[in-house]
């Protein structure tokens, strides 16, 4: 590995033992070679310590600290960092074996290029593909108005850029820090994107975006406007969108509830959404939401 690595992969990681180590091989499978793992164990009670320290590499680092979130994880993750940019990835996801070539392609090919994100897809622990983010076109900066196209998986930021724009370490946004830093981001820079596919999230049971509660999740998205929106880059770039942004928000929190079998509260949040942007209606959003409710 060079001392100064082009490529720096944050890896936060919690009680994710039986995950971590499939994770970590997929990132050291890379076909570009310059790069480095930082994994940020952010208060494990588990053996993730045992299951990192078996992975004999220098391109891999571990870290520790008390449980703050992944925003604080992260954060902790990019000030070790040595790469030019710096990419995220949950502990319990994967990397193909071009991520990186492929974001590096991006970066190659369009000289100010500082916020990149690179296509991406959704499995389930059997292998079976449920979604791709692949077929995105025109200007995600605006785009990011209905909520958070890009999750956190795929996005590469330079490390000036994301060491002065750093994720907001509110506990109580958590879940939805990684779509603030991106409007902050997304107000002042390009978003560069390919949608070659070239990670993948894996649904299991035990994400928390898939155990919610509705108190919780109205925080978290109340928080993530308030916040974006104290920035006055954020308020120049997207305020005429503010309310469509909470008729996406709403429709997010309905589908969400519903999943989780909250049925009612579920419906209440759907028609909020469509009272404020009735043209919701027509959105792969509502089909999921009629689909789940029929069943």
């Amino acid at each position: 590995m060079p001392e100064t690595p082009f490529f720096s992969v944050v890896i936060p990681t919690y009680n994710r033992a039986h995950h971590i180590a499939h994770t970590i091989s997929t990132v050291l499978k890379q076909s570009y070679k310059s790069f480095e793992v930082i994994i940020v164990d952010d208060g494990s009670t588990d053996h993730t310590e045992e299951v990192v320290a078996s992975i004999q590499t220098a391109q891999v680092r571990y870290y520790q600290q008390e449980n703050g979130e992944r925003a604080k994880a992260r954060n902790y993750g990019v000030q070790q960092a040595k790469g030019q940019y710096i990419t995220f990835l949950d502990s319990d996801d994967e990397m193909y074996p071009d991520c990186l070539q492929e974001a590096l392609r991006i970066i190659e090919a369009n000289e100010q290029a500082v916020f990149v994100h690179v296509g991406y897809e959704m499995k389930n622990v059997e292998g079976k593909v449920l979604y791709k983010n692949n077929r995105r076109k025109g200007d995600l900066n605006k785009q990011l108005v209905k909520g958070n196209l890009l999750s956190c998986i795929g996005v590469f930021v330079r490390q000036d850029i994301i060491r002065q724009h750093r994720f907001n370490e509110d506990r109580g946004l958590s879940g939805t820090e990684d779509w603030e830093l991106w409007l902050r981001l997304a107000s002042r820079y390009p978003l560069y994107y390919s949608n070659h596919v070239v990670a993948a999230i894996i649904n299991h049971e035990e994400r928390s975006v898939l155990n919610v509660e509705e108190k919780t999740l109205r925080l978290r998205i109340d928080l993530a406007m308030q916040y974006a929106f104290e920035d006055t880059q954020v308020q120049a770039y997207y305020g005429k969108y503010y309310h469509l942004m909470y008729a996406h928000l709403f429709l997010y929190i309905s589908l969400h509830l519903i999943l989780s079998k909250q049925k009612k509260v579920g419906i209440i949040y759907w028609w909020r959404s469509l009272r404020r942007a009735p043209h919701l209606l027509f959105t792969r959003k509502t089909l999921a939401i009629f689909k789940h409710l029929l069943r």
